[in-house]
Order: C-alpha cells, then structure tokens, then sequence
C-alpha cells in the first residue's frame, strides 16, 4: 500500500510542477480538517467545515468513513461565495479525499502520520475550478481528563494544482497548515485550522462520530 502512495505522489508531483506560477486567479483551497490517525473500520464521522479565504468563504458538510487497512474516505458537498472579476459569486462545492496511515502513535512511535490525495471542484456560473491537494499530515494525541476527553494537535505541507475553466492559468503551489482538534467526548469534536502559502485560509468545523 505504501507503494501506491508513493506512486500516486511521484503522479501528483508531475502534474503539479509544469502548471504556471502566475496567474490572475487566486486559488479556492479548503482546510484540510483532519488529523493523522485513520477512523477504525467501519466508523463514520459526519459534520460541517467552514473555511474563510482572502476573497471567499466556503460552508460544507463532509462525511469521513474508516475503509479499513488503515484507509480512510472523506466526501464534502456545499456552496462557496467567491469575489471574482464580475463581483461576487455564489457556487457549488464537493470534493473527496482518501487518506492513508503510515504510522501510528504507540509507546515506540510519538506521532500519527499520513498521506492525503484529495481532490475539490467549485462550479461558479457554469465554470470550474479544480484543485488536486497532496499532502501530509502529523498529529498527536493529548490526553485532558479535567476539560474534556482529549486535544489533538496537526499540522503538515499540502501541495496543490489547480486546473479548470475558471482560472485564466494552470496554477501550483504549497501551503503549510497547523490545526487543533478538540474531542470534548468521544463522540464529538470541535476542529480549528490556519493555512499559509500560496493564499491564507482558517476556518472550524464541528464532527460527530458513530
């Protein structure tokens, strides 16, 4: 499974390094909202995220599900409101991701970490703008018995592309983001997120596991 991993990686890298730098289009990336460690088989988390970049604001219901084998499925629909050329903008959002576990916290091991390919589409008057996201993800699980179950901190590289009818340009870049995912019981969770590069972005989302 690694080995696919790395295939999709060395895929996704070829894609994104011949795309142009400059374009007139700014980016329309989401939070990543998500930690290194995979659901158990068979779990599913459902929730809703809300990212606020430079120039628009995205709201979307996403549901993640544990496929097993230390794989994990996330699907997202929604709307964003964009300011564009011709001012602003309302549009649809979904989007799907799969992340993989490469390692995971034990007493040898002090942190979560895994890879996520995920890709999002935004339609704003019948023209798309596509994003292919690599990235990775480290996390590690803090233990709070007197305010709540447990916080776990996150944080990782995401390298994207962006094609589609929208942007004037093909466009690449990478982004840094650092998170927080607070479970205040085991079946519920509060998720706050930063991310810097290419454009900035934050946002928080609220998860319900079962």
């Amino acid at each position: 499974m690694k080995k696919v991993f790395t295939l999709i990686f060395i895929i996704s890298a070829a894609v994104m390094l011949p795309a142009n730098r400059a374009s007139a289009f700014s980016s329309l990336t989401e939070n990543e909202f998500m930690t290194g460690e995979s659901l158990d088989p068979g779990m599913t988390q459902a929730g809703i995220n809300y990212t606020v970049g430079e120039h628009y604001v995205s709201y979307y219901p996403e549901i993640r599900y544990g496929m097993g084998a230390l794989m994990e499925l996330g699907v997202r629909f929604g709307v964003t409101s964009a300011r564009l050329a011709s001012g602003e903008n309302i549009g649809a959002l979904m989007g799907a991701d799969l992340k993989y576990q490469l390692a995971k916290e034990t007493e040898g091991i002090p942190i979560d970490l895994a890879v996520d390919l995920g890709v999002d589409n935004t339609i704003i008057n019948s023209k798309n703008a596509t994003e292919l996201t690599f990235a990775t993800i480290a996390s590690k699980s803090l233990p709070l018995t007197d305010r709540g179950y447990k916080i776990v901190p996150y944080g990782g590289l995401a390298m994207s592309a962006l094609n589609g009818s929208l942007p004037d340009k093909q466009d690449s870049y990478v982004n840094a983001f650092a998170g927080l995912e607070w479970k205040l019981t085991q079946k519920f969770m509060i998720l706050l997120e930063f991310k810097a590069g290419h454009e900035m972005t934050g946002g928080a989302g609220i998860r319900f596991e079962y």
